[in-house]
Order: structure tokens, then C-alpha cells, then sequence
């Protein structure tokens, strides 16, 4: 069934972007410039989406210079609500999906973007913020891309290296409008592939210098589990075990952005039946999945302090059927994404590697799952919610 929330949406783009177009041809023909106020017209531009802004650019000479303006691009960032699904893999793609179709039972549409990845031959996914996105490869070149307006910027070499230990992180620091990169390595001694005599280096990359600074007190005695930390609201967080010899998650490791400095949190406390802890996000706010032990249900926490007295809250518990093959969640590399449906069914969408799953808003129980083509599970890590902007990563 069509949600008439998202019916009203499109029809509202819709009709703004042909309107806009209509009245500047008549301008453009007729040369009446004062018909409309440029407040008027402005404030039309932030409510289209960012495709429609691109097409908009090619109109004019004043439109281009107005849509790519720093203050017009920061107030659609934040009034910019068009989501899709990221879904970063280690063999050369990275795709997107609309989440419309998924609530609505309409096919999956995806789109392969490969062809616009920069030169990063395999990409390996850092991370997303505001529209931009994040990418390595072994050779140590570092990208930060913009998928939507195709540019991107190949960050200065930093001497760190990659193991197969390495840990990383995107952030950004609206304090300073600063982007960070992380790369967290841990180092030891290596014997037959197992580490001995573990060390931490941490190497950040801050656009406001373009330039790696190497952080000389990093987190002690602690092993970073999920490759990609979430950052969420001016912190990185990475679930985290006791050493290299602990598999199991033990506490949650972060790191703020703003000051430059770690920290810790407490899990939340709930039963023994538990059979894996997964670290993710549930829309903006930190989240941890516990999973029993049948593999059956899974309790959603979601931290709704950050101060020093941490607080979880249980939100709610979501229900598999027997036969669902939960494909990562006997590992705590695996993260998820939480994206609760603002429409009048308030369904929940859980994002796991490779595929996405349907709840019931209201019994919690699955109602569909989508697979994602062509991809291989064992090369998707994550699956995240990736907002589209217009911030030019040229401009950094």
C-alpha cells in the first residue's frame, strides 16, 4: 500500500521543482526579473531534493553560484530528509537503495555506483556524514566523495599502515566544521598471525589543517571489535573486548571528536540467555542489539544519557521466525542500523549485512526481508542510512 505521507512528499517536490522551472522560463523569456522575491525562490530551492538541486544549477549562472553557496548549503543539510541504504563492500561496490519502496513492498531499486567511485580499487567504507563518504584502500590513498554531486577529494598520505587490526572512523565536529578520519592499528608482535604485546596508534586526519596528527594517548589493554566505530552525535563508538585473546564484547570505547579524547560506557544489564551483543544506531541515537541465545528475539537499548551516570533504555524486542538466517550474528564485527518509519504504521527496518529486514510496528514481528542481489554477505560489513547532500568535498 502507498503511504500517503510519502504520496504528499513527492507530489509536494514535485510540483515546487516544475513550478520553479516554469516561472524562470517565463522570466528568462519575458525578462520580468521581479516577479518573484529571491527569498521566495530560495526557500523554494532548499525544499528539493538533491538531484532536483543539480538540475537547478545548470538553469543559470545566479542559481549555480546560490546553490553552491556555504550557508545554502548547510541550511538544506540540515531541512534535507531524503534517506537511502549504503550498503559498503569490500569488492569494488557500494550501493544504494530508496527506502520508499522497502516500506511499501514495491521492488528493491538499486543502483551500483561503482562507475563514480574514485580511484580507491577495492574501496574500503570509513564512513558517511553529512552526505559525504569516506573511503581507503591498502595503498593508504583516503577519499572523502560525495556521491550525489560526483566529486571527491584524495586526502595527503599519512605514514600509518593497514593490518588486518585496523580500526577506522569517520566524524565530523560541528563545533569547528571540521571532518575527521580515524585509523586505529593494533600493533604487537606477530607470531604465525596471532598478536603478542599489543600497542594502539591512532593517526586522525582534521580538514581544518588537511593534515595527520598522531594521538599519543590512545585507549590501553582494549581491543576495538566492529572495523567501523558509529559516530553519532560528536562521538565515535566501537564495541570493545579485553585484549586480543577476549572475543566477547565487554564495554563500549569512544572517541569525542570535539576534544580529541576517549571514553567508556557500561553495557546495559540484562539477562544471562544472551547470545550475541551487537553495536549500531537506532535513527540518531546509540543503540545495542542482545540477541538470546535461540536466536529468536533480540532486545533493542538505546542510551538516552551520555552524561557521566549512563542510562540505557530497553525500547522494544523484535521477533525472527525459526527459519531466519541472521547471517553475522554470531560475530561482533557485524554493526546494524535502526530506521523507524515515520508513517502512520511506524514499521521498523533493521539493516544487517546483506539484507533488510521488515518489522511490524506494532506486534515487533518480521514481515518481510529483502535480500540485497548480486551481493555477497561476507564482504558487506555493515549496512547504514545514508543522507544525500550538496557539501563539496572540494571545499573542505
Amino acid at each position: 500500500m502507498f503511504s500517503f505521507h510519502a504520496f504528499r512528499n513527492w507530489i509536494h517536490q514535485t510540483v515546487l521543482f516544475k513550478f520553479l522551472l516554469s516561472w524562470y522560463h517565463f522570466i528568462f523569456t519575458t525578462n520580468h526579473d521581479s516577479i518573484l522575491p529571491n527569498e521566495i525562490i530560495t526557500n523554494i530551492l532548499l525544499r528539493l531534493p538533491t538531484k532536483s538541486l543539480l538540475i537547478c544549477m545548470c538553469v543559470s549562472k545566479s542559481w549555480h553560484q546560490l546553490i553552491s553557496s556555504p550557508d545554502f548549503v548547510n541550511i538544506h543539510l540540515k531541512l534535507n530528509k531524503h534517506h537511502t541504504v549504503l550498503f559498503p563492500g569490500y569488492i569494488e561496490n557500494i550501493r544504494f537503495c530508496s527506502l520508499r519502496p522497502l516500506f511499501n513492498k514495491q521492488h528493491l531499486t538499486q543502483e551500483l555506483l561503482y562507475h563514480m567511485v574514485p580511484p580507491c580499487s577495492p574501496p574500503f567504507f570509513v564512513g558517511s556524514v553529512n552526505g559525504l563518504i569516506c573511503l581507503f584502500n591498502r595503498r593508504g590513498d583516503t577519499y572523502i566523495w560525495n556521491p550525489i554531486i560526483r566529486k571527491s577529494k584524495k586526502l595527503l598520505k599519512s605514514s600509518w599502515g593497514t593490518s588486518r587490526y585496523t580500526k577506522y572512523g569517520f566524524a565530523y565536529d560541528e563545533s569547528r566544521n571540521e571532518y575527521k578520519v580515524l585509523f586505529i592499528d593494533h600493533c604487537g608482535d606477530s607470531n604465525y598471525g596471532v598478536l603478542s604485546n599489543l600497542r594502539v596508534v591512532v593517526n586522525i586526519y582534521s580538514s581544518r589543517t588537511d593534515s595527520w596528527t598522531t594521538l599519543h594517548d590512545p585507549p590501553k589493554e582494549i581491543l576495538l571489535l566492529n572495523y567501523r566505530g558509529k559516530f553519532i552525535n560528536g562521538k565515535i563508538y566501537w564495541a570493545a573486548s579485553t585484549g586480543i585473546h577476549d572475543n566477547y564484547v565487554r564495554n563500549i570505547i569512544y572517541f569525542d571528536v570535539a576534544s580529541d579524547t576517549w571514553g567508556s560506557l557500561e553495557l546495559p544489564v540484562c539477562g544471562e540467555e544472551v547470545f550475541n551483543i551487537k553495536l549500531g544506531v537506532v535513527d540518531s541515537e546509540l543503540s545495542v542489539l542482545y540477541t538470546c541465545k535461540a536466536g529468536t528475539t533480540s532486545d533493542v537499548w538505546i542510551l538516552k544519557d551520555r552524561s557521566v551516570n549512563v542510562s540505557w533504555m530497553k525500547q522494544f524486542t523484535i521477533e525472527y521466525p525459526l527459519n531466519a538466517v541472521l547471517f553475522g550474528f554470531d560475530s561482533p564485527v557485524y554493526t546494524f542500523s535502526i530506521y523507524l518509519n515515520l508513517s502512520d504504521n511506524d514499521d521498523i527496518l533493521l539493516l544487517m549485512p546483506g539484507k533488510i529486514m521488515i518489522f511490524d510496528g506494532s506486534t515487533k514481528k518480521l514481515k518481510h526481508t529483502t535480500i540485497v542481489k548480486e551481493c555477497n554477505t561476507a564482504e558487506i560489513y555493515t549496512a547504514e542510512i545514508y543522507g544525500e547532500s550538496m557539501v563539496n568535498p572540494l571545499s573542505l
